[in-house]
């Protein structure tokens, strides 16, 4: 693969593999909203092929492996080299449960194999919308469940209002649109008409929700610099001059509580009626 195929949201993922479980990031926003979209998560006794694409670390598959009868298959599809790597290791004691390469795009998966499926926090790192949708649906059952999880159109929006100026002076606008492209953030409306064209189903709901958390100003830079495509686009030269004034804008959002961040969740579930 030449590096200019190289999908730099897979490689970042890849690089920061070993410090995805510090504890820091898993008491950031996203560990917190992590740990909400858990809970969304139903495993029923007819559920024998299980399924979590964006696997990560396999955290999350380790803990439904270790409450779950040892006879449901459990399948952890993963892109990110390093992060699958980690998710085989720690799996490695339950022989139900399988890590492979694999994508929204393209998963390494039969034509309806699935009987429930789940992503935490993934789906909006998808390059081809159309495409991923239509593989969701190759894959399940006709029986078949579902439960994703995703931001939508009008996350963080108290970073975006305060931090869009100093990016503006520092990025060219073409590279400021490349970045910002790299996640595909729909509204709920557009959510809807995706996943409704290729779920004909009655059972298919789309439902969105906020959280906002309340942090220190290093307590969200510790985890925003890494997954805002914004900072990859900065010249090497304005690099310090951008962290100091994106982290001067980020501070006046200070109040009694700490700094907010709202998370804008997109949640797409499959009950077939």
């Amino acid at each position: 693969m030449t590096r200019a195929n190289i999908d730099p949201v897979i490689e970042t993922y890849s690089r920061l593999a070993d410090v995805y479980d510090d504890p820091n990031n898993i008491a950031s926003c996203w560990g917190r909203v992590t740990q909400h979209s858990l809970g969304l998560v139903a495993l029923r006794a007819m559920h024998e092929t299980v399924v979590d694409v964006g696997c990560g670390t396999g955290r999350e598959l380790v803990h439904l492996a270790s409450t779950h009868p040892s006879d449901v298959r459990f399948v952890g599809v993963e892109p990110a080299a390093n992060m699958r790597q980690i998710a085989a290791g720690r799996t490695a004691r339950y022989p139900n449960v399988r890590i492979v390469d694999g994508r929204f795009e393209e998963l390494p998966l039969e034509t309806q194999s699935v009987d429930y499926l789940y992503s935490i926090l993934a789906f909006h790192w998808v390059t081809d919308l159309n495409k991923s949708v239509a593989e969701l649906a190759r894959v399940l059952r006709t029986t078949g469940e579902m439960d994703l999880t995703f931001i939508g159109r009008n996350n963080g929006r108290e970073f975006i209002q305060k931090t869009t100026p100093v990016f503006f002076k520092n990025i060219a606008p073409a590279m400021m649109i490349e970045a910002v492209s790299l996640r595909k953030q729909l509204t709920i409306e557009e959510a809807t008409a995706r996943f409704r064209e290729a779920f004909d189903s009655p059972g298919l709901t789309l439902t969105e929700s906020y959280h906002t958390y309340y942090d220190t100003l290093e307590g969200h830079w510790a985890w925003w610099v890494r997954i805002e495509g914004q900072f990859v686009a900065v010249p090497p030269d304005k690099r310090a001059q951008c962290d100091q004034a994106a982290r001067a804008a980020i501070s006046t959002l200070q109040t009694a509580r700490g700094i907010p961040y709202t998370v804008h969740l997109l949640h797409v579930r499959l009950r077939p009626v």
